[in-house]
């Protein structure tokens, strides 16, 4: 059986709280959706949050409670996924783009120096794969930050936990995330002023921008087995650090983190990513470009402005590391790992 690089992973206990939830015959924002927020609240210790019927909204919302409107700039990696930069020019916002490490896919601080020589008003931070910038770079910037922890959940970089960078916190649940609702987002503030500004805001939201309870039965259970989740990708990244070694291929992580999510294997290819992933195929391990729904790969950044992002959207390939997989698997993934052309 094949093995996908991308999987949701449900489970029978996530089905049997759907269910339900579909038995209730309300699946409009209700029961389960502040079931939802409450146990978010205790696993992210945020004041005050909300979930959304899709990211676009939640990075929307968050705008809104920044005042952020036409002409102003957001700052963004070149490396953001594409729905962020269809939320940020539905405000007539502009982005200024940033770009990247090379070895792990973050701003660096040479991006902070840009954004306080070229005016922005705010910035959104992606966070892909689970890698952490360093959050010291942050510390002083003085502007407002929206902390995109999609992929990050449960990454610590000292005494910081993913999350905690941002003014503003948004955790896309979609299909391929962390954790996933089926689709939606959660959006939240930690301190108490941020947090009554997202109140506010979201006290004019329509149901229809809300996400739903049958969505929000999905995502319950999934937050409550995070750790998990966790210890499961940390076991197969171990295994797969020592193969791709083996193999002499480079990884996608970040030096800053002690405690990761380990949410992907990414590996960093000098070339022939073509080849490397019709090898890893026909040994029945599906494999992506790891970088293929970025906003530098749907060429919304302009060519050479951030020459490091557009070298990893061509050279960067994602391999299978989620729950899902077995130990069968893990050691068929790990043997392509380290025999990769």
């Amino acid at each position: 059986m094949e093995i996908l690089n991308h999987s949701s992973y449900i489970r029978r206990k996530d089905m049997d709280s759907v269910l339900n939830c579909l038995v209730t015959d309300k699946l409009d924002p209700g029961e389960y959706s502040d079931k939802f927020i409450k146990t978010a609240k205790e696993r992210l210790l945020f004041d005050y949050g909300t979930s959304l019927r899709n990211p676009i909204i939640a990075l929307q919302l968050a705008m809104e409670c920044l005042a952020l409107g036409p002409g102003d700039k957001i700052a963004m990696s070149a490396l953001s996924p594409a729905w962020a930069f269809k939320a940020v020019v539905s405000k007539a916002v502009l982005p200024l783009w940033l770009d990247v490490d090379i070895y792990n896919a973050s701003v660096t601080a040479a991006s902070i120096e840009k954004i306080r020589a070229e005016g922005a008003k705010a910035v959104y931070l992606a966070e892909p794969w689970g890698i952490m910038p360093d959050p010291s770079l942050f510390a002083d910037l003085g502007l407002p930050v929206i902390e995109d922890n999609s992929f990050s959940l449960g990454t610590r970089s000292g005494d910081i936990m993913a999350g905690s960078i941002g003014t503003f916190c948004l955790v896309a649940l979609e299909p391929g995330c962390a954790i996933t609702a089926g689709g939606g987002a959660l959006l939240y503030a930690s301190a108490k002023r941020d947090a009554h500004a997202l109140r506010n805001a979201a006290d004019s939201l329509l149901p229809e921008e809300r996400m739903s309870d049958m969505n929000s039965a999905l995502a319950l259970t999934q937050l409550k087995d995070l750790d998990k989740f966790l210890a499961k990708r940390k076991e197969l990244t171990e295994l797969y650090i020592q193969s791709a070694a083996r193999g002499h291929k480079k990884l996608l992580a970040s030096g800053n983190e002690e405690d990761s999510c380990y949410f992907g294997c990414v590996v960093v290819f000098d070339s022939g990513t073509k080849e490397a992933m019709a090898y890893a195929k026909k040994k029945g391990v599906n494999s992506s470009m790891a970088f293929e729904d970025s906003c530098a790969a749907r060429g919304f950044v302009a060519e050479g402005l951030c020459p490091n992002a557009a070298s990893l959207v061509n050279r960067a390939v994602s391999f299978p590391l989620n729950q899902r997989i077995g130990n069968a698997a893990a050691q068929k993934i790990a043997r392509v790992l380290a025999s990769l052309p």
